[in-house]
């Protein structure tokens, strides 16, 4: 839900918390604000549902106001609700589909804890701001070694299955998992900080984001990918899922660690594309022809979805 729906529907609570009634002078103007993001359908149906039935008792002819802001305080209460998990799946065991949080929410101590960590490699860098994909083979090995050590005893804290002191032996479930975490640590360590006023330039190693531990905006890695098919698929991938992104996705080899990136702006080099739709459209149509008939539809269904994402 934007801010602009939020600062609306608070201010119904104020105003019915105050005076038992709502302002009519600004009402069919919020009214109208409304509806546009009801049919916008941004949010869960649960949520614009309470926003349908605060807007029906708005329109009354008598507001019920116990009744409002009871639904008021309801809809806050279930919009903190989705704050808190976000990044979340929805697992199925047994019967009943469980909340499963991502990653960065799960470790987020241990992450804390990584990043606050004051061991010192070459240069003096910390271990936050180490690069496993670009520095030495050996302070690398060092660096994988310390953070899979970390991130498996972070999952067995969380997961443990018998007392401590007893012998528990992994699962390969549990191995799947701790490779998880380990993977998801060492792309999430290697930033660069006090970025404030440098431009990352175009088509690069980096991308500026903020924080989760400090707040600030640095540098991250962008994914990497080891070869140039596999950016290009994770760009077809991109146009799927995004549709309302109009912007063309180019797939370039970076200078800085030799691998291959996605991103909106153009490569200057000359192994950079001039346009990554194209190639992706291309190599969708030469594997149709090497599938059978029943995967060509669904090839040829891929190949329509980027053109129409290209086009909006």
């Amino acid at each position: 839900m934007n801010n602009k729906i939020k600062r609306i529907l608070k201010g119904w609570i104020i105003s019915l918390e105050r005076y038992g009634n709502i302002d009519g002078l600004k009402l069919s103007h919020e009214l109208n604000v409304l509806e546009e993001y009801l049919r916008s359908k941004k949010d869960k149906n649960s949520i614009r549902g309470l926003v349908k039935i605060i807007r029906d008792k708005v329109v009354s002819s008598f507001i019920d106001v116990e009744q409002t802001l009871s639904v008021l305080h309801q809809l806050f209460a279930r919009i903190e609700l989705q704050k808190q998990n976000e990044g979340s799946s929805e697992t199925k065991k047994g019967h009943k589909w469980i909340h499963k949080h991502g990653q960065e929410r799960r470790f987020k101590s241990e992450t804390g804890h990584i990043f606050a960590e004051r061991l010192k490699f070459k240069g003096g860098m910390y271990l936050r701001n180490f690069d496993v994909e670009t520095e030495s083979a050996s302070e690398s090995k060092k660096v994988r070694r310390i953070i899979e050590k970390r991130m498996c005893q972070a999952y067995h804290n969380m997961n443990r299955k018998h007392k401590r002191g007893e012998k528990e032996i992994p699962s390969n479930r549990d191995r799947y998992w701790e490779r998880r975490a380990t993977a998801f640590q060492l792309y999430n360590i290697g930033q660069i900080e006090n970025v404030r006023g440098v431009s990352r330039g175009n088509s690069t190693h980096w991308k500026r984001m903020r924080d989760h531990q400090t707040g600030k905006v640095v540098l991250k890695k962008k994914m990497s990918y080891p070869t140039k098919e596999a950016a290009q698929e994770a760009a077809l991938k991109w146009h799927i899922k995004h549709p309302e992104d109009k912007r063309v996705i180019h797939v370039y080899q970076c200078a800085h660690c030799g691998k291959w990136h996605i991103g909106h702006n153009p490569a200057p080099t000359a192994e950079s594309e001039s346009s990554c739709s194209d190639i992706v459209i291309r190599n969708i149509r030469e594997q149709q022809n090497q599938q059978s008939p029943r995967f060509r539809i669904k090839l040829k269904g891929q190949c329509h979805q980027v053109q129409n994402a290209i086009l909006r």
